[in-house]
């Protein structure tokens, strides 16, 4: 890839965009609800429940199960058992690192903004050696603000040293479609199956490998 894009501030999701991490999330899920006796909840389930970060991850799993429990008081341990199992399971997509390598070779800034915590998603970066492709990482507990809200995008953005007309958003969900869509650029979804509701986007990529060519007509 050698032409040089006019969108060339490239901010990606992370989990069912990068990283198929369902299967982690769900080992943590229920490792905390087998402490509590509750029922497991199945990976293919959790999926569909990613995406608005983990307190409502937490709160529609145990929703699920029909627990009385708050999200909010099993949040502590919920991390502690996601720590120990953030990169066990998960793998990348096909492509990723191929692709983030050819965009960063033609000039683009790469960066993250995702709802899952910053600490598993600096420990999954770090596992699959992204960390040396992306330039900038925002967490859903790194600003009072998390997707869909404006400001994570727009701090990504920034740190990349760019501004949103030349930013393009790279997701899988309603939720990166709605953020995109708060500060006024872009989307790109790749479906993956994450998410209580499937986007609507006008932009869509078959998988990672499309994105080059995508891009180049933005």
């Amino acid at each position: 890839m050698t032409q040089r894009l006019r969108r060339d501030i490239l901010v990606f999701d992370l989990d069912g965009t990068l990283v198929d991490s369902a299967p982690d999330i769900a080992a943590a899920v229920n490792a905390l609800f087998a402490e509590l006796s509750l029922p497991g909840v199945e990976v293919p389930v959790i999926r569909r429940m990613i995406g608005d970060g983990a307190p409502v991850l937490l709160e529609r799993a145990l929703l699920h199960v029909g627990a009385a429990h708050k999200a909010a008081d099993l949040m502590a341990r919920f991390s502690v058992h996601y720590g120990e199992n953030a990169v066990k399971l998960a793998r990348l997509y096909p492509e990723v690192t191929e692709t983030l390598t050819a965009l960063r070779k033609a000039g683009c800034r790469l960066g993250v903004c995702t709802n899952k915590p910053i600490g598993p998603t600096r420990a999954v970066l770090a596992a699959f050696g992204l960390d040396s492709l992306i330039e900038a990482v925002i967490g859903g507990d790194s600003l009072p603000q998390r997707k869909p809200q404006p400001e994570p995008l727009l701090t990504v953005i920034r740190a990349l040293g760019g501004t949103p007309d030349r930013a393009v958003l790279i997701g899988d969900s309603a939720v990166d479609l709605a953020c995109a869509e708060a500060v006024g650029i872009p989307a790109i979804i790749i479906p993956s199956g994450y998410g209580m509701t499937a986007p609507q986007a006008q932009v869509t990529a078959a998988s990672f490998a499309a994105l080059p060519e995508i891009l180049a007509r933005l």
